[in-house]
């Protein structure tokens, strides 16, 4: 079988670094791991990682959804927050400045749910969607 078109890599030095090296397709970042105490990390944390991978894959399906039906979409914008706690959940609000016709809108709606991560996501954690149009 051939090279996955999809990889991720993360190192952590030995010692007690509190970030990774992380490597998505030849892409470098650095992810903080967050400690059990004190404020949250300004840089990426894994929790946050997921979050975009959400946001990014939705903002991206929404879009070529409404250019396929010759709506200008104008800006889009997903917002991904990961609520922790006993029972996690990824909570997604979803805002188009386009107004988008009723009977598109459940079309469009249906389409959010039913994105790439979206799909891969959603038997492991429960993803509340707000969906906002012009």
């Amino acid at each position: 079988m051939g090279e996955p078109n999809v990889w991720s890599t993360a190192r952590l030095a030995d010692g007690d670094g509190r970030y990774a090296d992380v490597d998505v397709n030849g892409f470098s970042l650095h992810c903080e791991i967050p400690a059990d105490s004190g404020p949250e990390p300004a840089g990426a944390t894994p929790f946050g990682l997921l979050a975009a991978s959400l946001s990014s894959c939705t903002v991206m399906s929404v879009r070529t959804f409404l250019r396929r039906w010759h709506v200008p979409p104008g800006d889009v914008e997903v917002r991904v927050a990961v609520q922790g706690g006993p029972s996690p959940m990824l909570v997604r609000t979803v805002t188009v400045v386009a107004a988008v016709e009723p009977d598109l809108r459940e079309q469009l709606s249906a389409e959010v749910d039913n994105t790439p991560v979206t799909r891969l996501l959603r038997d492991a954690v429960p993803i509340r969607t707000v969906l906002r149009t012009g």
